[in-house]
């Protein structure tokens, strides 16, 4: 692990240790000062995400890689490989599904960090989602 002033400044793929960040989804928690960055894996048959807002955060998705339905406001979308969506602070978002038999491999960046996603990676209680809260992520 490479650190500068005690932060871990480089993840790598082959490295990463996945945590529970949310009930039955496994995610990698990556840390700056104003950011977070969780990368998540979602298989084929993964469960639809709640549609939930948050009242703290806004919410940046990259789609690395498959395709992912993802819903904001009123708006359902499929997103692939290279697209981007933006939550602001309170929209209502998420309702996502794994489209096709392809896993989807995602980027999620909250500003500010998700610190209870933090504790999540360093063994406390998974975080639950759903309607208007400051859970979040998928």
């Amino acid at each position: 692990m490479t650190t500068i002033e005690g932060r871990q400044v480089i993840w790598r793929k082959d490295e990463e240790g996945a945590a529970e960040l949310r009930p039955g989804r496994f995610g990698t928690i990556m840390l700056g000062e104003n950011v977070s960055v969780v990368r998540w894996e979602f298989p084929p048959g993964t469960p639809k995400g709640k549609f939930h807002s948050h009242a703290d955060h806004e919410q940046w998705t990259y789609i690395i890689s498959g395709r992912f339905e993802v819903q904001i406001g009123d708006e359902v979308t499929v997103l692939e490989p290279g697209d981007v969506s933006y939550a602001p602070k309170g929209v209502m978002h998420g309702n996502t599904l794994v489209v096709g038999d392809e896993p989807v491999v995602v980027l999620d960046i909250f500003s500010p960090p998700r610190e209870e996603y933090v504790n999540a990676a360093a063994g406390g209680p998974p975080v639950e989602v759903g309607g208007d809260d400051t859970g979040g992520g998928k």
